[in-house]
């Protein structure tokens, strides 16, 4: 059963392609602030990277515990997806999953898909995925789409677990 809905518009897609050797998640965060995206999301991700740093499931545990961080080096092919919303709270991970989000700024929801070796990688986009480029004019392109209409509110639940004790990260889905 669908728990939530709200309807919205695309008003704009924005098509960039990226610094060669720049960081994707931060090149994303530029995107949203200069065009004031609150909510949005990242239709297409494709390119090389020289670096990547993902959120994701490391280990075998529980269903509740905290994912880790995998950090590859070399040459890499990727492609992502994404939702892009607004941090209402700041919500620092300490370092379990690397995730820091800021209050008043955009909120990047992206899970990257890495090739590395012959293995493929996904897991939530991190600082530290590094853009390859052999030319000065990078291939490496993304598209995001801006809506209006529906929000995408990230906070922090006032609920605490031994895995989350400073709260469990929640995106609420809001008609704007």
């Amino acid at each position: 059963m669908v728990a939530r809905t709200a309807s919205a518009r695309i008003t704009d897609i924005i098509v960039a392609q990226l610094d060669p050797d720049g960081d994707l998640y931060n090149e994303i965060m530029a995107i949203a602030k200069e065009h004031d995206i609150k909510t949005g999301f990242v239709i297409n991700i494709v390119g090389g990277l020289r670096s990547a740093r993902l959120s994701m499931p490391v280990s075998k545990g529980a269903v509740e515990a905290q994912p880790g961080i995998i950090e590859l080096q070399g040459l890499m092919e990727c492609s992502g997806v994404g939702t892009l919303g607004w941090n209402c709270d700041t919500y620092d991970s300490e370092g379990a999953s690397g995730i820091v989000y800021r209050e008043g700024e955009p909120n990047i929801h992206v899970h990257l898909t890495v090739t590395h070796e012959g293995q493929a990688y996904m897991g939530h986009l991190l600082e530290g995925c590094q853009v390859r480029s052999l030319h000065a004019q990078s291939h490496f392109t993304i598209m995001i789409a801006k809506t209006e209409g529906a929000q995408l509110n990230f906070r922090v639940s006032k609920e605490r677990t031994e895995a989350y004790p400073r709260g469990i990260p929640i995106h609420d889905l809001v008609s704007a």
